[in-house]
């Protein structure tokens, strides 16, 4: 499994779908966050309001559904979603014509405050909020690592309180250790939502993705 890709998976026992967020490996899509700021799991006491932050991904580099992908296909297996309801939500995308990409900038706000000699400036960043069920969704929009313009990034906040085992809170993370939780239906709605609406390529993506599940399952 590559460490950069969040394990989803299906919980037998307990029917329902669980992802397993790395605490101790902190990357650019999986972090554990207090008060907006990362935090050193392996060093503090964990506490119930620390948010896992996770840019979810839906696809491969090859095209295979990952995260998000998987927790739609998985969800149409294991009948958490009906047909009816992929199909209403696969027209909802593609009625979207608006994107927050297009319409979002990212500003530069200036301040009269120095630093060694240097003026301070600020750069801020347009973020979409909405809460869903235990956790939130946010579309961040940020300059284009390659390439010119911006790019809408969508993460998910999951607080630890709502993660297992129960013992996470109150003491460090041990080494590789795992959040184990388990996305609502409405959150996953919700994210599939939040891609098609921060940019054309994510809602092209999001109607290729809910058709090809339709499509194998026919």
């Amino acid at each position: 499994m590559n460490r950069r890709i969040v394990e989803v998976g299906w919980d037998e026992e307990q029917n329902r779908l669980i992802c397993k967020l790395p605490l101790t490996t902190p990357t650019g899509k999986v972090r554990v966050k207090r008060n907006d700021q990362p935090i050193a799991t392996r060093q503090i006491a964990l506490e119930p309001n620390d948010l896992v932050e996770w840019q979810i991904a839906y696809r491969d580099h090859y095209g295979n559904p990952i995260e998000l992908g998987l927790l739609l296909l998985l969800g149409y297996q294991q009948s958490l979603f009906l047909r009816d309801e992929l199909t209403l939500l696969r027209q909802s995308v593609e009625r979207q014509e608006v994107f927050w990409e297009e319409v979002a900038s990212v500003t530069i706000e200036t301040t009269s405050n120095e630093f060694a000699g240097f003026r301070l400036l600020w750069r801020k960043h347009p973020v979409l909020v909405q809460s869903a069920d235990g956790a939130s969704v946010r579309i961040e929009v940020r300059h284009r690592q390659r390439g010119v313009g911006f790019q809408a990034m969508v993460y998910v906040f999951v607080p630890l309180r709502n993660c297992l085992p129960r013992d996470l809170v109150g003491r460090p993370a041990r080494p590789r250790e795992q959040a184990i939780w388990s996305p609502p239906v409405s959150l996953i709605v919700t994210l599939v939502r939040a891609f098609a609406i921060g940019s054309r390529s994510h809602k092209n993506d999001m109607v290729t993705l809910l058709t090809g599940i339709l499509d194998e399952f026919s």
